[in-house]
């Protein structure tokens, strides 16, 4: 009995692997799918001048709403909120892929966000009080400095360049 046990324990051990090793899923629809880039966006920071001694935390933030009144800037309307930016640093590059301060965001979604910036935090604790933060850099579409460029995220689609100078000296205007 102890024989005709083992025997079946190692045949089915053999087909289980055989299964699972085979084919590498074949057409599954998870195979398909691979094929498809995560949406999100890239690009490089560039910080000039001396970094402000009042800062407590820099991150990049991206609003799906533009900011034109106060009541603007609240929790509802930020999509999506970087790790924080190492304080001091020249350049910085990032992936909204590599990670994000809010727990349900793995990624930015695709879609249209009308104002993403640099924001730094000036008080000693994170708050979503208006007061509490400065705007350090913005993007700005195809060099258009005339007014905050929109980030288009189509469905699929990894956007690279999304590029941001931070200006101590010459700061941006500030939203209300």
């Amino acid at each position: 009995m102890k024989k005709i046990f083992t025997a079946v324990s190692i045949s089915l051990l053999i087909i289980l692997i055989s299964l699972n090793s085979g084919c590498d899923g074949g057409i599954s629809p998870t195979s398909a799918n691979n094929s498809l880039q995560q949406a999100g966006f890239s690009g490089t920071i560039t910080f000039m001048g001396t970094w402000p001694d009042s800062v407590t935390g820099t991150y990049l933030v991206v609003f799906q709403n533009e900011l034109k009144s106060l009541s603007d800037f609240n929790i509802l309307n930020i999509k999506y909120v970087s790790l924080e930016i190492p304080f001091g640093l020249t350049t910085f590059n990032y992936s909204s892929l590599d990670s994000a301060y809010l727990p349900q965001q793995g990624h930015l979604a695709d879609g249209e966000y009308e104002y993403v910036a640099v924001a730094q935090l000036t008080s000693p604790t994170i708050s979503v009080n208006r007061k509490d933060w400065r705007v350090a850099g913005v993007y700005y579409a195809n060099n258009d400095y005339s007014h905050p460029g929109k980030l288009v995220i189509p469905p699929d689609t990894y956007v690279r360049n999304i590029n941001i100078i931070c200006d101590f000296n010459n700061p941006p205007p500030q939203p209300p």
